[in-house]
């Protein structure tokens, strides 16, 4: 922002920052001096200070038990992986307590030093002093050890490496072999404390263990004494495998089951032979007739008696005499054959009848077992609770003796496996780790440069501001030049999508034309003069408007020179339309070359651009500057190309048309940044003339004729000190104007 006097004489309304620094620079004394200082104070602040050294010892946190450091390793063996984080930080609180630090400081007896015991070099002034008003804690009220400890915790640090189960343990002192001493002896006494802490609840179980197992024992003697004396007392002897009482039971039972299969199998073979007399009359097939001595040899009978009398048949008939005798001797040893089988079959029934009375008489048996066993059931179901009752003594007992010979092993100390192993013993350290002498003074020194710095750009910003302040109270009558109203733009489109509005209000409005002498202006090309809607669009649809589109262009794109195109077309003693033609005629053919055309319709009342490429009407540039709508309802599309149109408005009042004028520059040169070619449609009026030219390149005038006198010569001058370029197109009766366009053309 500037702020002007009377006199126009521009003063800056801001801090220059180049006046700052350049202010920063002259004091140049005051901030070396505060570099120097701070080097020298950094310098005694080295060299004053006693040296601390540091020594560092690691140790390793994981499971040191093996498969054979327990009788029943399988059982309690620990698994490495179960060492994690919160064990690791466990052992970390271990390593920090004031328990191990007392056997440290007693074994390397450091309350005998003065470095851990302040009481042995005595109090000096300032010590006396800073405990006079307060603060600090008395070490005259403390002991030896609990001065030495609070030194050992002040100087003791224990962390955990990242990423691993490693603990470093380092100490720091004025002494570098008491560091190495201190960090060693506490990793010393840590592993033998794991291992203590292991022994302790062993040889506590194993005293428990011993006095169960004593118990134990004459629990199980009275348990297996009462077993026997109740066996005894019930009669429940022991077999081979189970009582004698069901031993006797399941022989009977077996017994039985032969008896019944004897009876079935011979009562089966007798109805067998029967079924066969019966059926037959014959008993060649029982195997239990055929077996008889008996039946073979009648059976060797009654082959001989066969023979012969098949023999006789030979030379006698049936009724000769030896021919019934011999026939008498077969029948009659058929009868004795007969005779023996129904002896077999009394024999088998008699079997059977035996086998039954001895199954009765074993059932018989069965029945008195079964009652006499029935009630030493009874006896049996109190001697099992009995033996349950020793089994789970004994069971007990013989785990209590496992656990008991298992502690007993493990009862000394160095039979411990611990925890933790030394990976890393601390060394005694050769140089010190505090103070650092070429780091510390580097920062401190850059330290104080940078203060320094500060302190002079805050200074010099001070005295800028007041002189500021200054300056613009000697004003008398300050004036600021207000600012062009903003407005806002949404979007821009593109062939194929809207732009950013960044792109609009990026623009910065271009210098307006040099003045210059007015040219010969040239005629470029002929059109008809279209006076209806109806007309123009037969004139664009005709092949007539080719060769006019085609020579408007040329001109225009000659004397672009290879850039941007900016056209404007302005109708003069003719119809509005006619320019809104021209302007649809020439994007459409520089849309069918491939380049990107936007119309913009700055024309006042109206030049029925939208009617002609069939875009709806609606709101335009008016309503876009004024900020009621942004680039996405203002921009529409030709039907009859790619060319798009950029709509005036509802609004035609002087206020939006003065407002058009003044921001027909920023908004153009956006245009031009997304476009190859902007074609301004300015239509019939030239109320605004001047300003609007003046934001165009090139300018058409569309005139019927074009001389020095009337609304042309007029306007000369202002086209030509407006714009870079001007032509004429020259406009005919409509047929006439076809006529000779069709001529040309051919």
């Amino acid at each position: 922002m500037i702020s002007r006097d009377n006199g126009s004489t521009p003063v800056p309304a801001a801090i220059n920052l180049s006046d700052v620094l350049r202010g920063v620079l002259h004091r140049k004394v005051m901030i070396i001096g505060m570099t120097l200082l701070f080097f020298a104070g950094s310098l005694a602040y080295v060299n004053y200070t006693k040296p601390m050294y540091s020594s560092e010892a690691k140790i390793l946190i994981q499971n040191m038990e093996t498969p054979f450091d327990r009788v029943q390793a399988q059982d309690t063996q620990r698994s490495e992986a179960g060492v994690d984080d919160r064990i690791v930080a466990s052992q970390i609180a271990v390593l920090q307590s004031s328990d191990l630090g007392r056997r440290v400081i007693d074994e390397l007896n450091l309350a005998s030093k003065p470095e851990f015991n302040s009481l042995l070099a005595g109090l000096g002034p300032v010590s006396r002093l800073k405990l006079a008003l307060g603060f600090g804690e008395d070490p005259r009220l403390k002991t030896p050890e609990q001065r030495a400890l609070g030194r050992y915790a002040d100087e003791l640090t224990v962390y955990q490496q990242p990423n691993s189960n490693v603990i470093a343990v380092e100490f720091s002192s004025t002494n570098p072999e008491t560091a190495a001493a201190v960090s060693n002896t506490l990793s010393k006494t840590y592993i033998q404390w794991t291992r203590e802490s292991q022994a302790q609840p062993t040889e506590r179980a194993r005293d428990w263990l011993s006095a169960q197992i004593d118990e134990l024992r004459q629990k199980l003697a009275r348990s297996e004494e009462a077993v026997e004396k109740f066996r005894a007392e019930a009669g429940l002897l022991q077999g081979a495998t189970t009582t004698l009482g069901t031993q006797e039971i399941s022989e009977l039972n077996t017994q039985i089951t032969l008896a019944r299969a004897a009876s079935t199998e011979a009562r089966a073979r007798a109805d067998s032979i029967r079924d066969l007399l019966n059926s037959k009359g014959s008993v060649d097939a029982s195997s239990d007739v055929l077996a008889s001595a008996a039946v073979q040899r009648l059976k060797e009978q009654r082959s001989d008696a066969a023979r012969r009398l098949a023999e006789l048949s030979a030379t006698y008939l049936p009724g000769h005499p030896k021919m019934v005798a011999a026939q008498g001797e077969v029948t009659s040893v058929d009868r004795q054959i007969r005779s023996e089988a129904l002896k077999v079959v009394t024999s088998l029934e008699e079997q059977a009848r035996v086998a039954d009375a001895r199954e009765k008489s074993l059932r018989e048996s069965l029945d008195r077992l079964k009652s006499a066993e029935a009630n030493a059931n009874i006896d049996d179901v109190k001697l099992k609770a009995l033996e349950r009752e020793a089994s789970a003594d004994r069971a007990l007992l013989e785990t209590m003796l496992s656990r008991f010979a298992e502690a007993s092993s493990r009862q000394d100390q160095s039979a411990q496996p611990g925890m933790a192993r030394i990976i890393q013993s601390a060394s005694v350290p050769s140089a010190p780790s505090f103070p650092k002498r070429g780091p510390i003074v580097l920062l401190l020194t850059l330290a104080g440069a940078a203060l320094a710095i500060g302190l002079a750009f805050l200074a010099e910003l001070m005295a800028a501001a007041a002189r500021l302040t200054e300056r613009l109270s000697e004003q008398a009558q300050p004036a600021v030049a207000p600012a062009p109203p903003a407005y806002a733009v949404s979007a821009m489109p593109s062939p194929a999508q809207l732009v950013p509005a960044a792109i609009l209000n990026a623009v910065q409005p271009a210098p307006a034309g040099e003045p210059h002498a007015a040219p010969r202006v040239p005629e470029v090309a002929t059109m008809p003069q279209v006076e209806t809607l109806e007309e123009a669009k037969d004139f664009l649809l005709s092949p007539a408007v080719t060769p006019a589109a085609a020579q408007l262009a040329a001109w225009s794109l000659g004397q672009a020179a290879g850039g941007g195109v900016r056209l404007a077309l302005l109708a003069v003693n003719c119809e509005a339309i006619a320019a809104a033609t021209a302007s649809v005629a020439v994007a459409r053919h520089f849309a069918a070359s491939g380049k990107r055309v936007v119309i913009a319709d700055l024309s006042n009342g109206g030049s029925q651009i939208e009617d002609i490429c069939g875009v709806i009407r609606g709101p335009g540039l008016a309503e876009l500057l004024m900020g009621t709508v942004d680039f996405t309802k203002v921009i529409g599309r030709d039907l009859g190309s790619t060319a798009h149109i950029l709509r005036h408005g509802n609004d035609w009042s002087a206020t939006t048309r003065q407002l058009i004028a003044q921001r027909a520059e920023s908004v153009l040169a956006a245009l031009a940044q997304v476009y190859d070619v902007v074609i301004i449609s300015l239509g019939g009026t030239v109320a605004d003339l001047p300003s609007l030219v003046r934001v165009c390149q090139h300018v058409a005038i569309i005139a019927p004729e074009f001389g020095s006198t009337g609304d042309v010569g007029s306007l000369l001058p202002v086209l030509t000190a407006g714009a870079q370029s001007t032509c004429h197109v020259l406009v005919g009766p409509p047929q006439a104007a076809r006529a000779e366009l069709s001529l040309k053309s051919a």
